[in-house]
């Protein structure tokens, strides 16, 4: 065992312990978007930085070694962790409460919560992709990802399927199947774990589009609009108390969901539930 410093409180952890497992143990509190312990380190999105000795490192790729002294929460670390998920909303419309993906675990949700992100400083952009609904069983929004590898992470090394790929030099990287072919069209095995590793709603289970919320089922015209009065009303209120209004959807939805234990082994992520 050795023994480490983080944010002031002395720990024990095993020799080469990946510092975030330490953290998350321990019961830390410390954003990590794409960060999975079962993937392992895919080290894209940086909310995972940490101070040691001075200098920024990613928690999720650092080893614990004795007397290493450790801050969460300096002001080095709470700015880089910060400007991490400014670019990651810029890939992200943020629309929880009328989001069929608001169901408690949504990673980019609770992530704006943790870091109180009241303002979304780098504007969200567009990419020049279509939804693509070509599999049976899920869709992929290019408008939604984040990029943070989980879902090509998951294909390429835990399910070994190789078929998700991320070019990113591309000037609008997106999710790939096959190097750029329709999901329907692909080497996919609709094995399911690109959509339960990732952390929003990019990719959806369609069991579960227009019918996880109360609002969801609206019509795309209906909801458009009301996307539209979140994004007016954010630059006054802040995105707090609009996380509050989705949060008491969330729990609205609680007594409609019904869930049903499978023969399949998800790997985290989105829970196999159904209204």
């Amino acid at each position: 065992m050795v023994n480490i410093n983080i944010d002031g409180i002395v720990l024990e952890a095993q020799p080469d312990e990946l510092l975030i497992n330490l953290i998350n143990r321990t019961g830390g509190t410390l954003p990590q978007v794409c960060y999975h312990p079962q993937l392992g380190p895919v080290q894209t999105c940086d909310t995972c930085m940490v101070e040691v000795n001075g200098r920024l490192i990613r928690a999720c790729a650092t080893a614990a070694a004795d007397g290493m002294a450790v801050s969460t929460k300096s002001a080095q670390a709470a700015a880089a962790q910060v400007e991490a998920f400014d670019r990651i909303l810029s890939n992200h419309m943020l629309y929880c409460t009328v989001c069929d993906n608001n169901n408690g675990n949504c990673t980019v949700h609770n992530t704006t919560k943790l870091l109180a992100i009241e303002h979304q400083r780098i504007p969200f952009r567009t990419k020049p992709y279509e939804v693509d609904n070509t599999n049976p069983f899920y869709r992929y929004d290019p408008d939604q990802c984040i990029l943070c590898g989980r879902c090509v992470e998951a294909c390429q090394n835990v399910e070994v399927n190789e078929t998700l790929s991320i070019n990113w030099e591309d000037p609008n990287p997106r999710v790939l199947w096959d190097g750029g072919s329709p999901i329907g069209e692909s080497s996919c095995v609709s094995c399911g774990r690109c959509v339960t590793v990732c952390p929003c709603n990019a990719l959806m289970e369609k069991t579960m589009l227009g019918h996880a919320g109360f609002l969801t089922s609206l019509k795309k015209s209906a909801l458009a609009g009301m996307i539209e009065v979140v994004k007016g009303v954010e630059p006054e209120t802040g995105f707090g108390s609009i996380l509050q209004v989705s949060d008491a959807e969330h729990a609205m939805r609680e007594h409609r969901i019904c869930k049903t234990k499978t023969v399949c082994t998800p790997i985290g992520g989105k829970s196999a539930s159904t209204q």
